[in-house]
């Protein structure tokens, strides 16, 4: 599904993990190569372990690092680490040091086998968001309704300001993750200070900088 509705101008790299690593062609292939793609993908059988540690790393060794335009990583699993490094903990600390800032990671878990805390971090330290499909759920409906998302990005490398002498503190999420048609992003955290104050939202827009300004607010008093 992903394959068949790139944008014209994607490029894209496909990965296959078990105990090893298999990758479709060398480096990043353009469009006209998903024909080719699709039929790699329909031959793939699930086999062997679950190298998770190597997938990451080698799909991020093909992000173009110093890139304004992000880099969408999908992240397909049904199950744990089981090859090569396990600890949950060493693989965040690799994919943080392997992973250039305009990567967008996102995790599409299946089943109820799923190593839940580690794709969550991920995709929380990379501006993200992961999607879970049960046993019984509907996939196609779920892939196809999680690409629409992920493959338009309409507001990214997001920043919050309030002024008026409103502190704030303790924001969740951290780093806020980008917007995403029919998206919608919830913030929560601390503040000090109240009254009448102004929110500011800014990111970029197709590498252009964007600001939406929320005057006439007002915060109560904290306590």
């Amino acid at each position: 599904y992903v394959l068949t509705h790139l944008n014209p101008e994607d490029r894209f790299g496909l990965f296959a993990f078990s105990t090893g690593l298999n990758s479709y062609g060398n480096g990043l292939q353009p469009v006209s190569a998903t024909d080719s793609a699709r039929q790699w993908v329909r031959a793939l059988r699930a086999e062997g372990g679950t190298n998770i540690h190597l997938a990451l790393l080698e799909a991020l060794a093909d992000v173009e690092a110093g890139s304004t335009r992000p880099a969408i990583l999908i992240f397909l699993t049904d199950g744990l680490a089981t090859e090569g490094v396990v600890d949950s903990g060493q693989i965040l600390d690799a994919v943080g040091q392997a992973a250039p800032d305009n990567v967008r990671l996102f995790a599409f878990g299946v089943v109820d086998d799923v190593d839940t805390f580690l794709l969550d971090s991920l995709v929380e330290a990379h501006h993200g968001a992961s999607s879970y499909v049960r046993p019984g759920a509907r996939l196609d409906e779920a892939v196809s309704g999680f690409y629409a998302k992920v493959s338009t990005p309409v507001l990214a490398d997001l920043a919050l300001t309030v002024s008026g002498g409103i502190a704030l503190a303790d924001v969740y999420p951290f780093p806020l993750p980008d917007l995403f048609a029919g998206s919608q992003l919830v913030i929560a955290g601390r503040y000090t200070g109240g009254g009448p104050a102004t929110i500011r939202l800014a990111g970029t827009v197709n590498g252009q900088p964007r600001t939406y300004t929320y005057g006439d607010q007002s915060f109560a008093e904290a306590s």
